[in-house]
Order: C-alpha cells, then structure tokens, then sequence
C-alpha cells in the first residue's frame, strides 16, 4: 500500500505585491500530528524548499486539505 500524501494550505492572504496568494505544503499522514486542545496541527513538508523543516498551522488558518 502506497503512502498517502497530502495538500494543505493555509489561508489565503494578500503579499507584497499587493496579489491575492496562499501557502501550500505536500505532506504525508505519518508526519502529521493534530493537537486538539491547542487547535493546530504540526507537520513536515516532504517537499520543496520547507521539506522536513516543522511547521505549526493552527486550524482557524487551514484553507484546504487535500489527498492527491
């Protein structure tokens, strides 16, 4: 059985030039862990420049997340 893989991203939010953009991260389900009581998940990117580098997104700043 292959490993699953996610998307998340977070919301969307207006950069320095002004343009509507968002955050995305490819993660998997083995490198997520969802803290209830403090309302964010911790997560490892599997790729790109982030990969394996922690990252906390608290869920009032999840947009989407999606299985590819």
């Amino acid at each position: 059985m292959s490993e699953r893989k996610y998307l998340i991203e977070s919301r969307r939010y207006e950069g320095e030039d002004n343009k509507i953009t968002f955050d995305s991260w490819i993660t998997s389900a083995n490198v997520v862990e969802v803290k209830h009581e403090e309302q964010y998940i911790v997560f490892f990117p599997l790729e790109g420049e982030c990969a394996g580098k922690k990252h906390y997104i608290p869920f009032s700043n999840i947009h989407i997340v999606r299985e590819l």
